[in-house]
C-alpha cells in the first residue's frame, strides 16, 4: 500500500526529480499522480502502449526501466527503490540492444530481490528491463513459457529462480558473449533440461559428459541425443571432446563416452571402440555402441 511512511523509508529525499512516462493505463496514471503528492516528480501520459512489448507501462525515463504493473506490494518497494537509484544517476546511461523480461506476481516472496538486482544490473550495463505482472498479463506469461515467478528471460536464456546478484549478472553477461557453460550447468543442476533444447551448444554438452555431477552428465547426454533426434549436427570439436574421454581415468565416464560415440560416430570410429571389447567392465557397452554405428552405416 502506498503511504508517505513507506515512501520516506525507501526513497527519503530524492537528489533530483525523476522523469516518468505512463503508457495507456489510467490505473497506472492514478498511481503516479498519488505518488507525485509525496515526492517531486515529472510525469507525462501517452495514450498508446509502450512500443517494445505493446503493453501498458510505467517507464522510469533515462534508466530504461519499465514496470508493466500497478505497484502495490513487493513490486511497490522495488519501484520506489528504482526511483531512488535513478534519481542518483549522473549523466546519460549507455544503452544496449539487450532487453531483460522479468515476470513477477504481487505476493511473490522472492520477486523483490530479483527485480532490485536486475534493475541494478540493467542500469550498470545499459540494458532495458521490463518487469511484468503475470496477474495482469497471463497471456504473455503463457506465450513465453512462464509457469512460476520470478522468471527472467534474456535472449536465449530463461532463469526460473531467485539468484544472488553477482551470479545472476555472470550468467547474463557470459551468455550474451556466447558462452553458455555456466548457464547450462545451472539448468542441469536444477533439472530444467527442456529450457536448454533451444541451445545447440554441442561442444559444451560434450564437455559436460565428464562433469563430476552424475545428473549433469546425464542431462548433457540427453541434450546431445535431442540435437540428433531433431536432425541437428554434432560438430567436429564436440566429437573430439567425446573421443578424448575414452581415455578418462573414471570408468563411468569412459563408458558414457563409448555410448555417445556409438550415437554420433561413423565407421572410422569403430576401431576406437573395439579396444574396449576385451575390458570386462566395458565390453558390453562397446558391443552396443559398435552395433549402433553398424546399424546406421551397414557392416
Amino acid at each position: 500500500m502506498l503511504t508517505e511512511k513507506l515512501v520516506k523509508r525507501v526513497v527519503g529525499e530524492l537528489p533530483k526529480k525523476v522523469p516518468i512516462k505512463v503508457y495507456h493505463d489510467h490505473k497506472m496514471l492514478d498511481f503516479i499522480k498519488n505518488l507525485s503528492q509525496m515526492i517531486p516528480m515529472d510525469y507525462e501520459f501517452e495514450s498508446e502502449n509502450e512500443k517494445e512489448l505493446n503493453l501498458p507501462a510505467i517507464e522510469i525515463k533515462g534508466a530504461n526501466l519499465f514496470f508493466h504493473t500497478v505497484p502495490r506490494h513487493s513490486d511497490l518497494e522495488s519501484f520506489l527503490l528504482a526511483l531512488k537509484i535513478s534519481s542518483e544517476l549522473e549523466g546519460n546511461l549507455k544503452k544496449s540492444e539487450v532487453k531483460i523480461l522479468t515476470f513477477i506476481s504481487p505476493l511473490c516472496p522472492n520477486c523483490k530481490q530479483t527485480v532490485d538486482s536486475l534493475n541494478r544490473i540493467a542500469i550498470k550495463h545499459g540494458f532495458e528491463h521490463h518487469i511484468l505482472d503475470v496477474t495482469l498479463f497471463p497471456e504473455i506469461a503463457e506465450m513465453k513459457g512462464v509457469y512460476g515467478v520470478p522468471t527472467i528471460i534474456v535472449n536465449k536464456i530463461i532463469i526460473r529462480s531467485a539468484l544472488g546478484e553477482r551470479y545472476l549478472e555472470r550468467l547474463i553477461l557470459s551468455s550474451l558473449k556466447g558462452n553458455y557453460y555456466d548457464y547450462v550447468v545451472h539448468k542441469l543442476e536444477r533439472g530444467e533440461i527442456d529450457d536448454l533444447k533451444i541451445l545447440e551448444e554441442a561442444e559444451i554438452f560434450a564437455e559436460l559428459i565428464a562433469h563430476e555431477n552424475f545428473f549433469i552428465r546425464l542431462g548433457a547426454m540427453a541434450l546431445i541425443e535431442s540435437i540428433l533426434k531433431n536432425g541437428g549436427k554434432i560438430s567436429k570439436k564436440a566429437k573430439e571432446k567425446i573421443i578424448d574421454m575414452l581415455n578418462h581415468n573414471d570408468g563411468r565416464i569412459r563408458e558414457d563416452a563409448i555410448m555417445m560415440l556409438g550415437l554420433i560416430g561413423d565407421k572410422e570410429d569403430i576401431s576406437l571402440i573395439e579396444r574396449f571389447l576385451g575390458d570386462s567392465n566395458l565390453s558390453e557397452p562397446a558391443k552396443e555402441a559398435i552395433e549402433m554405428i553398424r546399424d546406421r552405416y551397414g557392416d
